[in-house]
């Protein structure tokens, strides 16, 4: 493990279409251009990234602390449409960090609440919400036609599924995870560096880890941030590379990640 170093300058669009996008682009409103036009100024972004974006869809695991900051940025970024997949249901203790939900919600599924509130954000994006479980059943048809995936769940088993989901769909998977006070972030791209499996990533014991209400709006945020690039046609960030934020030490890592020729997901 190493600090951080510089993040390599790109060029825009470097890295060609996404897979399976095809050639259909979504051209932006009045409104719209107004809208992004923070980011349609910025310099390697423009109006052709921007509209990248909005012919994009993503699914989002998970409804909860992560997916709290990621589904907002991306939403408010400029998204074309979500996919958010959560089967549980508010309760408490999750709203010390999960910020889409109040105590007006206790006992709803978070799913639903989570669709309703992203709506409020950008009324130009899509979303659609799916009260279930990942599962080896229906993760294929929820992660069909998408363009990327973030894994917001925090969750092994479900990271598991969608690494396989992307390794066999050829698309991205941005992933995250969080615990006390630590947080990691990577991204796979079949074909472009090494899976999960490879990565053998820590995961904390306990399935409900203790937490520091930021953490995950930290990790999403930077979840969000690395969808944009990679979507809007910047390439990815990380790739081969997961970033570690300790909260209890301010400070950043980094950890180099190979390629396993024997890997049972990605080299099959």
């Amino acid at each position: 493990m190493r600090p951080l170093g510089p993040i390599p300058k790109v060029q825009c669009c470097p890295v060609g279409p996404i897979p399976g996008r095809g050639t259909a682009i979504s051209y932006l409103s009045p409104a719209e251009v107004t809208r992004y036009e923070r980011q349609i100024t910025l310099d390697g972004w423009g109006r052709e990234a921007q509209e990248r974006l909005k012919s994009s869809q993503v699914l989002i695991a998970g409804a909860g602390g992560l997916a709290s900051a990621a589904a907002l940025y991306l939403m408010a970024g400029g998204l074309g449409a979500m996919r958010l997949v959560d089967g549980s249901r508010v309760s408490l203790a999750d709203l010390n960090h999960q910020v889409l939900f109040r105590e007006r919600d206790l006992g709803k599924p978070k799913a639903a609440i989570a669709e309703r509130r992203l709506k409020e954000i950008n009324p130009f994006v899509t979303v659609e919400s799916y009260g279930k479980v990942l599962s080896q059943h229906n993760v294929f048809r929820l992660t069909a036609n998408c363009h990327a995936l973030i894994d917001a769940s925090n969750n092994a088993g479900a990271g598991a599924l969608l690494n396989l989901a992307a390794a066999k769909q050829r698309i991205p998977l941005v992933h995250a995870r969080v615990w006390a006070m630590t947080g990691l972030l990577t991204t796979f791209w079949p074909g472009r560096g090494p899976c999960l499996v490879c990565a053998c990533l820590e995961t904390p014991s306990n399935h409900h880890p203790a937490l520091l209400s930021p953490l995950p709006g930290i990790m999403g945020a930077l979840q969000a941030l690395e969808a944009l690039r990679l979507l809007g046609g910047l390439g990815p960030a990380l790739l081969g590379r997961v970033l570690i934020f300790k909260g209890d030490q301010f400070n950043f890592t980094e950890k180099i990640i190979r390629s396993n020729p024997q890997c049972p997901v990605c080299a099959a």
